[in-house]
């Protein structure tokens, strides 16, 4: 089942009141929390219970809450100058249903700075490498030089190129891993011929990275994620 058929089945559970809860981002997973609605208007109108909100965001980290979803059942989905005001002050992306047409309408609030975090994964447009060149240019303000991919994915597993131009790109290898530091690249072969996945270290052992069929996200950077490592990069003009 898809998180939006949860919210859906939601927002009927609770239909004439609004429903409410939370989008989140578990491991590139995108899972539907339901909360608790503590607004005392039988319609139009909801309060999501903070304690809910603070309990999801121990359970996967404040960074990984993508949006809020809520439920219209007596208007269309589409926000209200209340849902304006709210959204700017959550910094997230909107979502708002109807249960009984099963439309939906979704908004980013004004000034809203689109995340590293949640994004959906397109070869060559939204992949590993490319999270890695936007962290460098908002973080850094440094523009990573971008270079020809093959066609496809599959093309790449097999033959990659983060080998052939780390150097280019301006890193050199740190040589030990446990050396790792803020902003470093970590190479990685998953399942592949060579180191066809790269990370960023954001340090508290983390790493932000973006696999294929999964959003962009941040996890620990231990287990399985360190037995893939076969490279550790650091850029050699970093700011001070």
């Amino acid at each position: 089942m898809f998180w939006q058929d949860k919210a859906l089945l939601h927002a009927k559970e609770e239909d004439p009141k609004e429903s409410c809860g939370l989008l989140v981002n578990h491991k590139g997973k995108e899972i539907y929390e339901k909360c608790k609605n503590l607004s005392n208007a039988a319609t139009d109108q909801f309060i999501l219970d903070p304690l809910d909100w603070a309990y999801i965001e121990d359970k996967y980290g404040k960074d990984n809450i993508q949006a809020v979803v809520h439920s219209h059942p007596h208007t269309e989905p589409i926000p209200s100058p209340a849902d304006h005001v709210s959204a700017a002050r959550t910094g997230l992306k909107w979502w708002i249903v109807n249960p009984r047409t099963e439309t939906w309408n979704s908004f980013m609030p004004q000034k809203y700075k689109e995340s590293l975090i949640g994004r959906p994964w397109i070869w060559n447009v939204t992949d590993c490498w490319s999270l890695a060149r936007e962290y460098y240019q908002a973080e850094l303000n440094i523009e990573l030089k971008d270079y020809e991919r093959p066609n496809n994915p599959d093309d790449f597993i097999d033959s990659p190129l983060f080998e052939k131009y780390f150097e280019d790109c301006g890193f050199y290898d740190i040589g030990d891993v446990a050396k790792i530091q803020e902003h470093d690249l970590i190479f990685m072969n998953v399942c592949g011929n060579g180191l066809n996945h790269v990370g960023v270290y954001v340090g508290d052992n983390q790493i932000l990275h973006h696999m294929q069929g999964r959003l962009s996200c941040k996890q620990d950077y231990t287990g399985w994620f360190r037995k893939c490592t076969g490279r550790v990069v650091r850029y050699a003009n970093l700011p001070s």
